[in-house]
């Protein structure tokens, strides 16, 4: 048996220790509840973004395509550079359960209006211009799945960290205290017989 002095002080202590781990038990269990909800709801969303993403990402190729064979890869190489820019993304983060949670987005669409692209809309082709429209709507959704995915991956973390401490208090502590409770039960009832068994000898000598 562990090192455990069994006296009614620890016996008290044990019951004490069980019934603060089964709150956490509790508390663990909701938190991981929470987490979960959390889990599949950025499952569907995230889902739903990529189907739309490969959707976009493949009409964007398929204008790319035809627009080279067209217009002439010079056109939409000249027209890619100018266009050029950097991308600014965002992290915040969402508190679930104290458990921060990143969240990746962007300002404001990615998608601009065809005059703010760094060449002259008014005379470009319209393919290259729809080309144009498609990749940044592409990245636009790239941006929101990869911040989903993040969010994803985060919150499967913290769920399997949940799962192992709940497992932890049900399958190990609780029992071992349980245990404990056992020994020192058992300890202190043998003390007892013999108390009374002393007592009862000390009676019939003094008769």
């Amino acid at each position: 048996m562990e090192n455990v002095s069994p006296t009614r002080m620890n016996l008290l202590a044990r019951k004490a220790q069980v019934s603060l781990a089964k709150q956490g038990v509790d508390l663990l269990k909701k938190k991981r509840d929470a987490l979960v909800a959390e889990f599949f709801g950025v499952v569907r969303n995230t889902l739903e973004s990529r189907n739309k993403l490969n959707a976009v990402a493949q009409e964007a190729v398929n204008q790319l395509n035809v627009a080279a064979s067209i217009e002439g890869k010079p056109l939409l190489e000249s027209a890619a550079l100018a266009g050029k820019r950097q991308v600014m993304l965002q992290v915040a983060e969402k508190n679930v359960w104290g458990i921060k949670i990143p969240e990746v987005s962007t300002a404001h669409s990615l998608k601009r209006d065809p005059f703010k692209r760094g060449y002259n809309a008014a005379t470009a082709p319209g393919r290259v211009i729809k080309t144009a429209d498609n990749f940044e709507e592409m990245i636009d959704l790239l941006v929101e799945v990869a911040g989903r995915e993040t969010r994803l991956k985060k919150l499967g973390q913290e769920i399997k960290k949940t799962t192992r401490r709940v497992n932890a208090l049900e399958q190990i502590v609780i029992p071992r205290l349980y245990r404990q409770m056992a020994y020192i039960k058992s300890v202190l009832e043998q003390r007892e017989r013999e108390d009374v068994f002393r007592l009862k000898l000390i009676k019939n000598k003094g008769e």
